[in-house]
């Protein structure tokens, strides 16, 4: 973690604004780029007193806070060294799905087009892969269909899986896409990966179910998974108009917030990684 989480945390409070790194990440992901030619105190997005404080410890040249001021003003540039820090946040979502008309394809396409500022989604489906055989594999090794979904995800900084759900289950289809997948290399594919999982049935209880049953193998291929939120859209013949748009208000609002945490938590581990090497 940035050594400028721990420092902004005094200064944060001192504005008060929300000083968690969760938070201080947000704010940091929310209002870049900030124009070169605006002094941070003229910055928008600052009430008076936050404003006005900001001047004023600039004016007294106090150390204590002058320091941290001008890290915060750098952190808010776009700049070589931002642009890797806070980037953009590049996001496969993988529908497990075939259905041309599939709600779960119509999820991924919803997050697609209400994905937050710093995050760039991809869709992507199974189309293509084979059910799994040891003796194709042996044979004429791993399929195309695969390796470009592989290359997809390894492009990508995180993968984010919609899933349906069949008899309270995981669907076959997809367990088969992410078989090969792991078959095609686990540890690059999945290891660490920063993952979330979002789903939509025609059922009361959404994709409660399915999502459940996906946990033991997740943890064995080892993603870091995220939880701080959760897309369960019910009744999804009632939550899609017949264009394949999400028009359930409820759903729409779980889906930006899932959005927003996910896009935190992805950035929050890209910089955990900047730190460690």
């Amino acid at each position: 973690m940035s050594d400028n989480f721990f420092r902004f945390h005094d200064l944060f409070a001192q504005l008060g604004l929300p000083n968690s790194r969760d938070a201080i990440a947000a704010f940091l992901n929310q209002h870049r780029p900030l124009p070169n030619d605006v002094l941070l105190a003229d910055a928008d997005f600052w009430d008076e007193s936050q404003a006005q404080f900001i001047r004023e410890k600039k004016l007294e040249d106090s150390p204590e806070w002058t320091q941290l001021i001008d890290q915060l003003s750098e952190a808010l540039r776009e700049n070589s060294g931002n642009r890797n820090m806070f980037g953009t946040c590049r996001v496969l979502a993988l529908s497990g799905s075939l259905r041309h008309s599939s709600f779960n394809t119509a999820l991924a396409r919803s997050a697609q087009a209400m994905a937050p500022q710093g995050m760039n989604i991809e869709v992507a489906t199974l189309h293509g892969i084979p059910l799994y055989d040891a003796d194709l594999e042996a044979s004429e090794g791993i399929p195309a269909a695969v390796l470009k979904l592989k290359a997809q995800i390894l492009d990508a900084d995180a993968l984010l899986m919609v899933t349906p759900e069949y008899n309270n289950g995981v669907p076959g289809v997809f367990k088969n896409g992410i078989d090969w997948l792991s078959r095609a290399d686990m540890k690059a594919v999945f290891a660490k990966r920063p993952t979330g999982m979002i789903g939509a049935s025609m059922g009361g209880f959404g994709t409660l179910s399915s999502q459940a049953a996906w946990l033991p193998t997740l943890k064995m291929l080892g993603v870091t998974l995220y939880s701080g939120n959760s897309v369960l859209v019910s009744r999804a013949q009632n939550a899609f108009d017949a264009q394949g748009e999400l028009m359930d208000d409820s759903s729409r609002k779980n889906l930006s917030a899932y959005l927003n945490g996910f896009n935190e938590f992805v950035q929050l581990i890209k910089i955990a990684k900047l730190k460690s090497r």
